[in-house]
Parts: C-alpha cells; sequence; structure tokens
C-alpha cells in the first residue's frame, strides 16, 4: 500500500477528516488532498502527519523512501548577500528621490521670482 492510501486509511480508521489533519498540522486540506491522491509528500510534512496520527513515520514508508518530495534546499549565505544588495539599492533610490524633491523645489523658486 502506497504512502497517500496508508494516511487515507488511517485517517478514516481514527476519524479524522482531511481539514481536521490539515488543521493539525498547519496546513491546507487540499494539500491533504493532493498527498492522499498522489502519494508525494515531503519528509518534514509526512513527519507533522505522523505525529498528529500517532505513528512513525516507518508506518507509513516501510522504509521505502521513494516517494518522498526532496525539499529544496535555500542557501541562506546567498541571500544575505543579496538582501544587502536590495537595501543598498533603495539607499540609492532613496538618495535619487531626495535629490529630485530638491530640484523641484529650486525650479519652483526660480520660476515664483
Amino acid at each position: 500500500m502506497n504512502i497517500g492510501k496508508k494516511i487515507k486509511v488511517l485517517r478514516a480508521e481514527k476519524g479524522v477528516s482531511q481539514q481536521q489533519l490539515a488543521d493539525l498540522i498547519n496546513k491546507t486540506r487540499t494539500l491533504i488532498s493532493h498527498i492522499e491522491v498522489t502519494s508525494k509528500v515531503n519528509f518534514y510534512t509526512l513527519n507533522e502527519i505522523s505525529s498528529a496520527l500517532g505513528v512513525p513515520v516507518s508506518y507509513f514508508t516501510d522504509d521505502n523512501f521513494d516517494n518522498l518530495v526532496e525539499e529544496t534546499k535555500v542557501n541562506y549565505s546567498n541571500l544575505s548577500e543579496k538582501v544587502k544588495k536590495l537595501e543598498r539599492e533603495n539607499e540609492l533610490l532613496n538618495e535619487i528621490i531626495q535629490n529630485q524633491k530638491e530640484i523641484i523645489t529650486q525650479l519652483k523658486d526660480k520660476l515664483d521670482k
């Protein structure tokens, strides 16, 4: 039996609806339905589901992790560099805006004279 079917059967045995399971793990009912139909789930979510239903992860996998979706690894050092670059660009844009305001003020003063 695949992971999705095992989740569905155990959930039904315990009298837990898809919405109730979703609420227990802070996910959507649509995601629970998708997992039950496709058997595609990342390990983190499967771990949450197993905890919510009171069984070990191995109950669903039988040590077969073929259907687990690999989570994307985030390189936080790159994100930090990008944030710094965006902050600098924001500073430069604010300087440009300030310069434009000063130019407009000077032009208004000249027109008023």
